[in-house]
């Protein structure tokens, strides 16, 4: 199993994101599923090893910095870099396409609830 962690601003679209991230896992990871689930079926048999779902897969998750969204996906060990580089040059190319696609990384924010916050939680003048 290999995963490809993908950190996107809170502002970003997380559901386009996520739909244009399974598609390029599933480009690019589909090859490998049949031959994979071979081998995980016959390790099982071996090891007692047991997956439910062997197909590719996007997970959501939220960190301090943005929405995590995490591809999990079969691929093989002496594939995995140049699968992983190629999965990444994918992403870089689509999310310039998409304006409201952003990678997020570690930053400080100041908020200001009487300018920012939302209507009927406003501080109130006097």
């Amino acid at each position: 199993m290999e995963e490809i962690p993908v950190l996107i601003t809170f502002e970003s679209n997380w559901r386009k994101t996520k739909q244009i991230l399974t598609n390029i896992v599933n480009k690019h990871a589909q090859k490998f599923n049949k031959e994979a689930e071979r081998e995980i079926k016959n390790a099982a048999k071996k090891y007692l090893i047991y997956y439910n779902k062997l197909t590719p897969i996007v997970y959501t998750d939220v960190k301090d910095s943005g929405v995590l969204l995490t591809m999990r996906f079969l691929c093989k060990v002496r594939e995995r870099r140049n699968l992983n580089q190629n999965i990444w040059e994918d992403i870089l190319d689509e999310f310039t396409k998409h304006s409201d696609i952003d990678l997020a990384y570690p930053t400080t924010r100041f908020y200001n609830n009487s300018s920012e916050g939302k209507p009927g939680f406003k501080p109130v003048k006097e």
